[in-house]
């Protein structure tokens, strides 16, 4: 394996942890929400939509990198989480 074919791999490895983090950020910040409501309480959960952005932030980056990579030009997708 060459080492673009090797970057890409590693690259689409990072998206691929990326997007299940997004899942799991947005599975936990659902179930905090219904148990504060649970609970009476009508709280934001900020720092974890802030991670959220971080890591859209990060897929993009990443996705702008596999691009160069693979030396295309079309448009980035928009994020997946």
């Amino acid at each position: 394996m060459n080492a673009s074919n090797e970057r890409l791999d590693d690259l689409y490895k990072d998206v691929n942890r990326l997007v299940e983090l997004a899942a799991d950020l947005d599975d936990i910040q659902q179930e905090l929400k219904t148990l504060s409501r649970e609970h009476g309480k009508r709280s934001g959960y900020y720092s974890l939509t802030f991670a959220q952005k971080q890591v859209d932030k990060l897929v993009n980056g990443i996705q702008r990198e596999i691009n160069e990579v693979e030396g295309g030009t079309h448009e980035l997708a928009q994020p997946t989480t």
